[in-house]
């Protein structure tokens, strides 16, 4: 590459950048730094910062529709994203927040864990979303808790009537129609 007198170089071998401002020779130029010292340098240890405007596109036409279409993806793109970050919000201010407390739903495994361990891992997750449903100003919170002997049920209730005594409580049995037995059962608490 041929430098003149006047052109801006980084340096290669260095950090920082100077202005070309004496052709020595065909292989070596002299450059002030960007701290005002004037070095010698080989034209191989060198390279142009020529401003954007100066290279050329050989081959190649910037047409506005090409732009306009990149720039549209990448605007999809970081609405698709924007999207994902944000999706959890559209729950916020709903009038019931619902939690289903099944071990199942809560964790991958619950095998080998005893009964108070699972007890405890639904009652975190209850308290934890009770929380959530307060802070989003909910006025309804179903918690779903299934059929079983009813420990959950009696915990969350104690939980509710120890802690939260303003709520209210109703519990709804769900049957099946077949065969009339109990397949889930619901506890509401209304915020007032």
């Amino acid at each position: 590459m041929q430098f003149k007198v006047g052109d801006k170089v980084r340096f290669l071998n260095e950090v920082g950048e100077g202005t070309i401002i004496e052709v020595l020779s065909s292989n070596a130029v002299m450059v002030e730094n960007q701290d005002g010292f004037d070095y010698q340098y080989a034209i191989t240890d060198l390279v142009s910062t020529a401003p954007k405007e100066d290279y050329k596109l050989e081959g190649i036409e910037h047409v506005e529709s090409v732009n306009e279409k990149v720039q549209a993806e990448s605007k999809s793109k970081k609405l698709d994203e924007f999207y994902k970050k944000f999706n959890h919000l559209d729950k916020i201010n709903k009038e019931e927040h619902e939690i289903d407390l099944h071990i199942e739903e809560l964790i991958d495994s619950h095998r080998g864990m005893s009964n108070s361990q699972i007890l405890s891992v639904q009652m975190a997750n209850f308290n934890r979303e009770l929380n959530v449903a307060i802070r989003q100003g909910s006025k309804k919170l179903i918690a779903i808790h299934g059929v079983g002997e009813g420990v959950l049920r009696a915990e969350i209730r104690k939980e509710i009537h120890y802690n939260y005594p303003e709520f209210q409580t109703m519990t709804q049995i769900t049957r099946s129609m077949a065969t009339g037995q109990q397949k889930s059962v619901k506890s509401e608490f209304y915020f007032r």
